[in-house]
């Protein structure tokens, strides 16, 4: 079995909300994908996309990679 790797985050606080926004950021940029984030997090992929979307991170990895893409404009109420 290969030896897992460490996460090397330094945090320059103690904010757990940032710490949490840099770790799923950070999953998701090594694995390239959902379900595997979810799964280095230790969580699955439906909290993954709570955790995505309470922090406002932009993960749409298939769309990015369209030519021409750009990002949905959000519905104003």
């Amino acid at each position: 079995m290969p030896a897992k790797k460490s996460m090397a985050i330094t945090l320059p606080d103690l904010n757990l909300s940032e710490a949490e926004r840099r770790l799923c950021l950070e999953a998701l940029t090594r694995t390239g994908s959902l379900v595997e984030a979810a799964e280095l997090l230790g969580t699955n992929r439906h909290a993954l996309r709570r955790l995505i979307a309470k922090h406002g991170i932009t993960w749409w990895p298939y769309a990015q990679q369209q030519h021409g893409w750009r990002r949905p404009q959000r519905a104003t109420a």
